[in-house]
């Protein structure tokens, strides 16, 4: 799910057709790079 995030309605289409999800850390600013990562990798780095 993507929420909060004013972006074009097809780029959306196109995350989610790909199951990317995407996370964003803190409230203000600007985004400067996307980092995607692979699911299971996450998950890994989470549990440590």
């Amino acid at each position: 799910m993507i929420a909060g995030i004013k972006v074009e309605e097809e780029i959306i289409r196109d995350l989610e057709q790909l199951d990317i999800d995407l996370y964003v850390r803190g409230q203000h600013g600007y985004w400067a790079s996307l980092r995607i990562e692979p699911d299971l990798i996450s998950q890994i780095k989470e549990a440590q």
